[in-house]
């Protein structure tokens, strides 16, 4: 499977992880178990090596992972630290790999590579999102598609005006002034669309719905599939009170062809207006993953197995970002894999 190692992925939203609870998932087409142990978040794989009895069919004890079948118990790392047949001895092979992870941001990060490189100094800063002075509402869906495919998407806003034209449609999208710009490895994808309508989805959020405002989309994008993008609507009479509000859209492979996308919206006024969170929640099931999703599946089905720059596509002046995400992408891994080699 081609994707970066030595870099931190998003593996959960910190509130998934509850202190009682297993959460396996897959990565990189590995079964894992998540849990809380007694030195903080765990992953290790998620079977027992005495009959390869998935964990998570288990429960937490004293910290430790219990198997469901014959009650060995596992810690943070791996190792058999209990058993309780015989004269307990724990044989020398009784252990599982573990992965190295971090919680920061609210969000549960895993290294796929070499944890003796992890550093948790380079989690890039998403520190907006467990900001007192905002509100975040989060969210997560699987997708049936290749992770760079949801990279590539959301790279181009121009798709809103098509996919989420009843949300996302403007009358002054043709006006808007696109700039690609890259920092290091940040690629940038900023849209400024001046003199709009509000878009339908965000019209409950003023009193006059028919304000004319000064709208932009800025995406950042880092490796190895990490995407913020800050929306505002500014009123052009600058009187009337704007809105900021800021997506962050993790992707994380769990298989070849299927992803853990996890999102968020971040926002700076309303923060306790619940009806907000709700209408919020139903954006996100249906621009992200009803609309999103189900068209970047549909094209993942078209391509089967196919890479898609394989397929030879035909590129317009809108694939500028995701095609720079890629290259960035793609050149990281090639460095990547010539080191492994020497």
């Amino acid at each position: 499977m081609r994707h970066l190692k030595n870099t931190w992925y998003a593996a959960a939203w910190s509130s998934e992880l509850a202190p009682d609870r297993l959460l396996a998932r897959r990565f990189f087409d590995e079964p894992t178990v998540m849990f809380r142990g007694k030195d903080g978040p765990a992953m290790i794989a998620d079977y027992c090596p005495h009959r390869f009895a998935p964990l998570h069919r288990g429960r937490l004890a004293d910290g430790s992972v219990e198997c469901g079948y014959h009650g060995l118990r596992f810690d943070g790392q791996g190792r058999c630290v209990h058993n309780p047949h015989g004269d307990g001895a724990v044989p020398a092979g009784c252990k599982v790999p573990s992965y190295r992870v971090a919680e920061r941001h609210g969000v549960i990060w895993l290294w796929p590579g070499d944890a003796a490189l992890a550093d948790e100094e380079q989690i890039p800063d998403f520190s907006y999102l467990d900001a007192p002075e905002r509100k975040t509402v989060s969210g997560l869906a699987n997708v049936r598609a290749h992770y760079e495919l949801i990279a590539d998407n959301l790279m181009d806003a121009s798709h809103t005006q098509y996919v989420h034209s009843d949300l996302l449609g403007t009358d002054a999208f043709r006006r808007s002034k696109h700039e690609v710009f890259q920092d290091g490895e940040a690629v940038h994808s900023h849209y400024l669309i001046p003199g709009s309508a509000i878009p339908a989805a965000y019209a409950a959020y003023f009193d006059d719905p028919q304000t004319r405002v000064d709208y932009s989309i800025n995406f950042r994008w880092l490796p190895p599939g990490l995407v913020r993008n800050s929306v505002s609507l500014i009123p052009v009479d600058g009187i009337t009170p704007g809105i900021l509000r800021t997506g962050s859209h993790f992707m994380t492979p769990e298989t070849e062809l299927t992803t853990h996308y996890f999102f968020a919206h971040t926002r700076n006024f309303r923060l306790d207006d619940e009806s907000i969170d709700e209408r919020i929640r139903w954006w996100q099931k249906a621009g992200l993953t009803e609309q999103d999703g189900a068209m970047i599946e549909a094209c993942q089905s078209v391509m089967g197995t196919a890479d898609l720059e394989s397929l030879h596509p035909v590129l317009f002046s809108i694939d500028a970002a995701a095609v720079r995400v890629r290259r960035v992408l793609g050149n990281l891994i090639d460095r990547e894999r010539a080191k492994e080699s020497t």
